[in-house]
This record gives C-alpha cells, structure tokens and sequence, in this order.
C-alpha cells in the first residue's frame, strides 16, 4: 500500500488494484485520443490498454509521495512513454493504407528511412493531406538537416539546445541552419503543397 497524492489535494494510502481502479479513466481517455487521431489503422484497445496499465503499475512502484507530485503528474509522463512504445512497433510494420508509407521506406532512394526522424514528431496526424505533406517535407529535406527538421517540427521535444549539443556549434549557428531549413522548406510548401491544394 502507497500514499498516493490526488490533484485534489488529498493523499490517500492505495493498493495498486484501487490506484489502477482510480486511473483506469485515465489510460480509456489516453488511449480513445490517441486512436482518435490516427490516420494509420488504430490500435487494439485491449493491447494498448495492456501497455497502459503496464505503465501505471510502473508508475505505482516508482511513485514517491514525498516528493509533493501529485500521481497523477507522475503517470502522464509514464502513460506517454507507453504510447510511445506501442505506435512505435505499429510503424514498423509496413502500412497498408492507399500510399502511406512504412517508417522504414527510404525517402527518395536515400539513406534517410522516415523512422530516422519520426521518433519526435507526433504520428497522429489529422488527415490525408497532413501526411502529405509531411511526404513533402521528408523529400525535400537533405538527409544531414533531419534534426533541424526536428526541431522545427518539435521543438519542445527536441530543443534547439539539443541541437547545438549534439552538432557541437553555438545556438546561434544552430538557429542559423534552422531558419535555412525552414525557409527552404516555406518555398517547397508553397510550390508543392499550398498551389496544389488550392
């Protein structure tokens, strides 16, 4: 039994049965948005609801009261790692839907696979002509510029700190090659996506 702290401000001492009977809505509300914006085929609710709960029994035992988070906070994150987890091993699959293509599908016969950068973008997009135009993107991308993509596509998952880490320049010479790309990829959009789709 644990001490679990609520967003209301109670704590309460829980077995895990009663935590997961508490935040099950939860893992149902995570997984119907995340099904719900799928453009690839949705996934199993009961195996993603496995995953899920996986994740809330992880959350249980690293959970720690004292730190002052509410546990709910602390299973967000957890929960996101898990739907991570599962739409992962859904892409590397080769998709089936009219044209969408595989995470593992080299883009323009190059080096670069699409699973190459995917890892931070969210894959749940909208509709049809989103993943359009991502297609457009990825084609139009040097393969040595996809963590600038990166960036702009996802800042907050991979910052433009990140960046300059990782390729050892300033932030300001990262900020550069960003603008570069990004102007670049305006142009492409505006010749290949926007007066197409008019």
């Amino acid at each position: 039994m644990k001490t679990i702290l609520l967003s209301d401000g109670r704590a309460l001492k829980l077995t895990f049965e009663e935590t997961r009977k508490h935040f099950l809505p939860m893992i149902k509300k995570t997984i119907k948005q995340t099904n719900n914006k799928f453009i690839f085929n949705f996934i199993d609710e009961e195996d993603f609801s496995q995953e899920l709960e996986i994740e809330l029994w992880r959350a249980y035992e690293g959970y720690d009261f004292n730190y002052g988070t509410c546990f709910s906070t602390y299973l967000h994150y957890k929960l996101k790692k898990g739907v991570r987890n599962v739409t992962y091993s859904r892409y590397t699959l080769k998709n089936k839907n009219n044209g969408i293509l595989s995470i593992d599908t080299l883009v323009n016969n190059k080096d670069l696979k699409l699973i190459d950068i995917l890892p931070t973008i969210d894959y749940s997009l909208s509709n049809l002509e989103s993943n359009e135009l991502v297609r457009i993107l990825l084609e139009n991308t040097p393969p040595q510029d996809r963590d600038a993509l990166q960036v702009i596509l996802d800042r907050e998952t991979f910052s433009v700190s990140e960046y300059a880490a990782k390729h050892q320049i300033s932030r300001q010479a990262a900020n550069q090659r960003i603008i570069k790309l990004r102007k670049h990829l305006q142009k492409v959009i505006s010749e290949k996506y926007l007066l197409t789709n008019d």
